[in-house]
């Protein structure tokens, strides 16, 4: 008596038929082999700050918007043209040009007039200059503050040395652990790196909000650049292989 077999078991059986011992141990998945390490190495550097952002402006109001442009147009310009002489090297540009209705407190809303007001913004890495720089801009404009960092020159070199220091900082762990588990470092693999960086503290930001006077000499401010600390993660993945 012959059997037949129908329906999906049968086609089942014959896929299953068809794979040869060699095709199923080909569709295995293979097997990791030692034990996975995840490790991290950090590093830091503190360097000086050689780099200074300056931000300045100056506002006017008037009941004729014409005419407060005309003081804010006039009053940036002489101190651009102030900012260039003291620090010719430096990079002067002007920002955010803005003019806003003013009204008369109240329920009525009456407009009275208009206040206008542009930015400057001073980079330079003349540090010794910048107070003289910064008091020959007071004369014409207001300083909103000052913010000192790393060029981008310093942060290139500075990233060169934090990769080293933290990949040494992975290789000391990586060694570490493969001694406590008396692991010879022959059988360590580093199989993969991710590098991130960490967020530094943020400095402290000089500011001065008053209004500068163009009538008497404004004395040279004192500044500290400071410094900044630039710090570096690296994450290793590693593989103890078995003897």
């Amino acid at each position: 008596m012959r059997t037949h077999w129908r329906g999906p078991w049968a086609a089942c059986l014959l896929a299953i038929s068809l794979i040869s011992g060699d095709a199923v141990a080909q569709l295995a998945p293979a097997r990791a082999e030692g034990t996975l390490l995840l490790m991290t190495g950090t590093a830091e550097v503190e360097v000086a700050n050689d780099e200074a952002v300056a931000q300045f402006y100056f506002e006017a109001q008037d009941a004729d918007l014409a005419r407060a442009q005309s003081q804010v147009n006039q009053r940036v310009a002489e101190g651009v043209a102030q900012l260039k002489r003291a620090d010719p090297k430096a990079v002067v540009e002007t920002s955010g040009y803005t003019s806003f209705p003013v009204y008369q407190p109240g329920a009525q809303r009456k407009q009275v007039g208009w206040r206008v007001r542009q930015g400057v913004m001073l980079r330079t890495g003349e540090l010794a200059g910048l107070p003289r720089a910064v008091a020959a801009a007071q004369q014409h404009l207001a300083l909103g503050g000052i913010d000192f960092r790393l060029s981008r020159a310093a942060r290139t070199k500075v990233e060169a040395e934090l990769i080293e220091q933290a990949i040494a900082s992975l290789n000391r762990k990586l060694a570490a652990a493969a001694r406590a588990l008396n692991v010879s470092a022959e059988r360590v693999r580093l199989e993969e790196l991710n590098f991130g960086v960490m967020p530094p503290p943020i400095a402290p930001r000089m500011r001065a909000e008053m209004m500068a006077s163009a009538a008497p000499p404004v004395e040279e401010p004192q500044f500290d650049a400071g410094r900044s600390l630039q710090q570096l993660t690296v994450t290793g993945k590693a593989r103890l292989l078995p003897p």
